[in-house]
């Protein structure tokens, strides 16, 4: 199976726009629970980074697959340092979103802890309790979603010149239907 170069899949969009909104709340609840009090607000926010993690985490082994099977068709109309700078973007973007996650769970597992999902179940823990080896994990955790804060900001940026510059239909294929623009 190989998806056009005009559009990707239905399923593709949907992981995309679901990764997309999860990390764009992960990234700043991640930030503000680690400065809080401890308290039930702080635990409740470390709850739904826990468990929007994981899920991130899944969706994000789901979307690598469904890349790798479909293989979408490159974009016809970039140049190739624009493409080479897309390739990597998106290359990065996908180790990030896949490695993060899990150093965020070695972290909570080396801290003492297993994930938890929603409230509902505590994930396995990965590693055994090692508290100068949870701060380093942590510290990486944070080191790497400010590498995703930085790409996600040019991958954007990329899509935002291609919508309003240079006024080609690149934007399109990864929006949803409703978003498609008539005639």
């Amino acid at each position: 199976m190989r998806e056009t170069g005009r559009e990707y899949s239905s399923l593709a969009k949907a992981l995309h726009w679901t990764a997309a909104f999860i990390v764009i709340g992960l990234i700043p609840v991640g930030l503000i629970m680690t400065d809080l009090k401890p308290g039930p607000l702080q635990d409740r926010l470390f709850v739904l980074h826990e468990s929007f993690g994981v899920t991130l985490l899944a969706l994000m082994i789901l979307r690598a697959v469904t890349r790798w099977r479909l293989r979408p068709a490159p974009y016809y109309n970039l140049t190739p340092v624009e493409r080479r700078a897309s390739t990597a973007v998106h290359y990065a973007l996908y180790a990030l979103l896949l490695v993060t996650p899990v150093i965020g769970w070695l972290g909570l597992s080396a801290f003492g802890l297993g994930p938890s999902f929603f409230g509902v179940a505590e994930l396995p823990r990965l590693l055994a309790k090692n508290k100068p080896l949870s701060e380093t994990l942590f510290d990486i955790h944070e080191a790497c979603a400010f590498l995703i804060a930085g790409l996600l900001a040019l991958h954007v940026a990329g899509a935002l010149r291609h919508a309003f510059v240079l006024r080609d239909d690149l934007i399109w294929r990864m929006l949803p239907a409703a978003f498609r623009r008539k005639g």
